[in-house]
């Protein structure tokens, strides 16, 4: 099983250090990230596969496409809460924004793809974090946000647009672990529901970087989970690992014994590849 953790990178590229603006702060940078990914993601009994991406979000984000040069694309020019990243309105130079794509996003976006591709890679999950709150430049923007959130690019009822992502079936799965668990988290703070589907992400950003069809059978989706449950209390972190890891059981069993069946299972990756840190800076 593998688990993406494209955006809780906390490294600067060198290349990019010149021509920060100087009232881009720390705290810019980590509210355009995902928070508590390393902390909720990591190292769980499950022992999925990770790759993770070392570079702040702010600076280099492998879940766009590296032709995207919108102001929220590969390399910003703004972060999500709509703050300056760097001192031109055009943000980096043509140059050392191509240095960051070939240097950065492309390695990591290539790795994905080879464990994409690999027998040994049966489930795939891209995972993050999310504000509590819809952001400046979101669809949701000033509205509460779910607790959980699973997205299959397909409509807020969990139907998928084609059957190479995962199935609502899945997705009703999963949703029901989360569910009987919510009694564990202090949740006394504000959110909409414990778990949405697609709302208010669909993944489609995760899912659209391969052609459907390298995905078949791998039952993709992503996860977003609340950072405020973490804000408003950090004994909310393990119990939340432990609703991560049993849905990441579930994944690993769906199939094998139920309505789809799959492979038989392959070995699974040596232990020294388990964690897949890539595009270190430089």
């Amino acid at each position: 099983m593998l688990l993406e953790l494209p955006h809780g990178g906390h490294l600067t590229p060198d290349e990019v250090k010149s021509y920060l603006h100087p009232k881009f702060t720390p705290g810019d940078r980590r509210e355009d990230s995902d928070e508590f990914s390393d902390e909720i993601y990591l190292d769980l009994p499950a022992a999925p596969h990770i790759l993770r991406f070392l570079i702040w979000r702010a600076h280099a984000d492998p879940n766009r496409t590296c032709d995207d040069l919108d102001a929220d694309g590969a390399v910003k020019t703004l972060t999500s809460q709509g703050i300056k990243i760097y001192q031109s309105d055009r943000g980096l130079p043509k140059q050392v924004r191509q240095q960051v794509i070939d240097r950065y996003i492309r390695p990591h976006r290539q790795r994905l793809a080879e464990l994409l591709l690999s027998p040994v890679i049966e489930k795939v999950v891209f995972c993050h974090t999310m504000p509590g709150i819809g952001t400046g430049s979101s669809a949701d923007r000033g509205e509460l946000r779910p607790l959980f959130m699973f997205g299959n690019a397909g409509d807020e009822k969990g139907h998928p647009p084609n059957d190479c992502f995962a199935a609502r079936e899945l997705l009703l799965t999963l949703a029901e672990i989360v569910e009987t668990s919510i009694g564990d988290l202090d949740v006394d703070f504000n959110f909409c529901d414990v778990l949405r589907f697609n709302h208010p992400y669909t993944g489609i950003n995760s899912l659209s970087r391969f052609d459907p069809q390298d995905l078949r059978g791998k039952h993709p989706f992503t996860i977003e989970i609340n950072r405020d449950l973490l804000l408003h209390n950090p004994d909310n972190i393990e119990p939340t690992r432990t609703i991560v890891n049993r849905i990441m059981l579930a994944l690993a069993d769906w199939g094998n014994a139920g309505d789809r069946p799959t492979e038989p299972n392959h070995a699974r990756p040596p232990q020294r590849d388990r964690a897949d840190d890539t595009a270190d800076a430089r």
